[in-house]
């Protein structure tokens, strides 16, 4: 009875195996190094009281050689009262401001903008944790999105003009990523252009509020676009539509401002 049961459990282990993807049989990733640190990120103050993305993604890239100001990237980044579509509300309302007066933007419309600028830029939510040190270890730094001084005011939520619910956190805040080490990771604030590091113990709760944002930029595009996004209409009402591997993806709508 007992070599049938084991029989069984060894057949049911074979399928099993069977049927993982090629990636659960072995990790063929390197193994990371216990440190790494990126040279030669510079950071600048932050010009507006909400421009913290523009900040980031402007020094982010300098790094790469991609001349443009935090007014230029903020010009062109699409508007919306959806964050995850443009950037949400006035970007001079005071710091810790919420939507609709003021809050920022996220991932997707900033990696759109910086493609737009001739970087091959990517959105993530989530990242992973080793992804992130994998990045710096390989020598290409990371934005992130976390709160002034790893805050933890609690999670909330906004339902924008679209009818999409996002979720929102007060003192929302963008660091670039350029170091990390056993005990935590170094960060370039844009606030003040310092560059602080911060315990995983208060990293990583901070890095959880919005899901693990991070976006990442691989080098510069061999065809970059001329814009992240065109306007176009659906039944009366005014679109974004990102547009920045030459491709029509994710209709972004504009409500009211």
């Amino acid at each position: 009875m007992s070599r049938t049961i084991s029989l069984s459990i060894l057949s049911l282990t074979v399928v099993t195996l069977a049927l993982l993807p090629p990636s659960a049989w072995a990790d063929d990733s390197p193994p990371l190094p216990a440190a790494a640190r990126v040279e030669g990120v510079v950071g600048y103050p932050q010009e507006r009281n909400l421009s913290c993305e523009s900040r980031s993604a402007a020094d982010l890239g300098a790094y790469w050689g991609a001349e443009f100001t935090e007014a230029a990237f903020l010009r062109r980044l699409p508007r919306s009262d959806n964050p995850h579509r443009g950037f949400l509300g006035d970007v001079d309302m005071p710091p810790g401001s919420l939507p609709p007066i003021g809050y920022g933007v996220y991932a997707e419309p900033i990696a759109a903008t910086l493609r737009s600028f001739g970087l091959a830029a990517e959105a993530h939510r989530p990242f992973e944790l080793n992804a992130l040190k994998r990045e710096l270890a390989a020598g290409r730094p990371v934005i992130v999105w976390a709160t002034y001084e790893m805050q933890m005011p609690g999670v909330d939520t906004w339902v924008s003009w679209d009818g999409e619910t996002t979720t929102i956190v007060r003192w929302q805040h963008t660091f670039i990523a350029v170091a990390y080490d056993e005990q935590g990771v170094s960060l370039i604030d844009a606030y003040d252009a310092q560059t602080r590091t911060f315990s995983y113990d208060a990293f990583l709760p901070a890095w959880d509020q919005l899901g693990r944002m991070a976006v990442t930029v691989s080098g510069p595009l061999t065809r970059p676009s001329t814009r992240p996004w065109r306007m176009t209409s659906h039944r009366g009402h005014p679109q974004f539509v990102v547009d920045g591997r030459g491709l029509a993806s994710h209709a972004w709508r504009v409500g009211p401002q």
